[in-house]
């Protein structure tokens, strides 16, 4: 039992208790004396350990880069971590060019429906880039299994896609690899949008059209992309196109054999779509003939796509925008105070963190207790007992966390309105400016072999190169 006046509920919630000395970013697992269970970490198959992370079970594959499922020492929770090797990156000089490109966007957005970078590591022969894990899996798995999805599901998916990309659009971003296999799915069965390997910046607000490079999959990419032409963020409208057309129907609206770059640009131009199921709505055939609109001057912009009233249908939330970084008023004080009192990080350390998006150690810390308070006390509210033995969490820790998240919901949503009419006064301040980078000439290193589906036609032409971002400090690699 522990002596009266002793608050226990947050480490028993978290699993953790405070090191003996002040933290750093670099926290020991060792100075942690109530981390979690040593079963958890010794279950978690794992072939090495970078830092405070234990890499595991491979997840996907790239040209420079392989996925791994990972598991923060710290907080016992599953992350997603991108392996780069040095060296083969290095053989590429458009990756050696543009390395910081994809980390700097990614920091630069915060979005529901963008997968989250938390923590970059460096050592001697990789980076790693540390990100939340989408246990739904791949979207384009979810398509083979159905052979293609109901209207309904589709509106969903299309709808939190159009919002993502709205709000890359926003902050100046054109994502330019938009496909299937680039949508992942979340507890929640909500999108993420991940890979911005070819991402770029450009002045959104004008329109300009300021890319000529041509990059991306050949069957996602605007006719304008693929015929070398000036280019803007309209590709990416197109390229929503093609992820509504392949999530109705399970294949793809332009399709050619053999293939042949000309000959599908052509059947583009033409407006030679693949056929649609008869069962459609006309309001989802015509929100996708104007996505497919080869002409780039009568495509819609992404504002006009968010007003669609397919969109809009059931939703007529879809065009309320999202802040760019986190209020000081939307922090989870009982992470903070967890952090502050119990972890040793100093206040400002977290804060400064959190509300500049900068991944590191400190970020991930707080973003895996936070997302782990919020499962604990979902799981509760929905009469679930998880972890009662391993976690040493008791009903009333949980019943706790469970009405301290309840009052600053409610007073979360008592400031909403006030947050949504200062919105558009706020956003300059609150928004980072996207910087403008050099456009170099991509070196296409090829389609990568991928397994053909069971069924319809194959969804999966990979893209070029994967660029990546330096690490923001070096780790030295601890055995187990």
């Amino acid at each position: 039992m522990p002596e009266a006046g002793t608050d226990m509920s947050m480490d028993r919630l978290f699993g953790l208790k405070p090191p003996t000395s002040v933290g750093t970013e670099n926290i020991a697992p060792s100075s942690l004396t109530g981390g979690p269970p040593g079963d958890i970490l010794r279950n978690f198959y794992h072939t090495k350990r970078v830092g405070n992370y234990l890499i595991g079970r491979k997840l996907g594959e790239g040209s420079f880069a392989k996925v791994r499922e990972g598991l923060h020492a710290l907080t016992g929770e599953k992350v997603a971590v991108k392996v780069i090797d040095k060296r083969k990156a290095k053989k590429d000089s458009y990756v050696t060019k543009n390395l910081r490109r994809e980390g700097q966007i990614q920091q630069m957005i915060r979005h529901p429906n963008i997968t989250q970078l938390l923590d970059i590591l460096e050592t001697e022969n990789s980076y790693y880039l540390v990100m939340e894990l989408c246990p739904g899996g791949n979207l384009m798995n979810l398509i083979y299994e159905k052979k293609r999805l109901d209207e309904r599901e589709a509106q969903k998916y299309v709808r939190q896609l159009v919002m993502a990309v709205e709000h890359l659009h926003r902050a100046g971003v054109v994502h330019r690899d938009l496909k299937i296999e680039n949508l992942l799915l979340d507890e929640q069965d909500n999108i993420k949008l991940i890979d911005f390997g070819l991402s770029n910046c450009a002045g959104i607000l004008g329109y300009s059209d300021p890319f000529s490079t041509q990059c991306g999959s050949p069957a996602y990419a605007a006719p304008e992309l693929l015929s070398r032409k000036k280019y803007g963020p309209k590709v990416d409208v197109w390229s929503i196109g093609v992820n509504m057309y392949a999530m109705l129907t399970g294949t793809l609206p332009f399709t050619v054999e053999p293939f042949s770059l000309k000959a599908l640009h052509q059947r583009m131009v033409d407006k030679d779509m693949n056929p649609l199921p008869p069962s459609l709505s006309s309001a989802a055939v015509s929100l996708l003939k104007s996505l497919l609109e080869p002409d780039p001057a009568k495509r819609p912009n992404i504002h006009q796509v968010m007003a669609d009233s397919w969109l809009q249908l059931g939703n007529p939330h879809t065009g309320i925008p999202y802040l760019n970084r986190i209020h000081i008023e939307e922090i989870n004080h009982t992470v903070l105070l967890h952090m502050t009192e119990r972890m040793g990080y100093k206040h400002s350390e977290v804060l400064s963190a959190v509300l500049t998006n900068r991944a590191c150690h400190t970020l991930a810390v707080y973003f895996l207790l936070n997302k782990k308070m919020k499962r604990l006390s979902k799981e509760y509210r929905l009469g679930m007992r998880p972890w009662m033995g391993s976690w040493s969490c008791t009903v009333t820790d949980l019943r706790s966390a469970c009405a301290q998240e309840k009052q600053y919901t409610m007073e979360k949503e008592k400031k909403s309105e006030l947050f949504q009419t200062q919105w558009r006064k706020h956003i300059e301040k609150i928004t980072i400016p996207p910087k403008q980078t050099p456009i170099y000439l991509a070196v296409s290193k090829g389609p990568t072999k991928e397994k053909k589906p069971k069924t319809g036609e194959s969804l999966k032409l990979a893209s070029g190169s994967i660029r990546y971002l330096p690490a923001q400090h070096r780790v030295v690699r601890k055995s187990m």
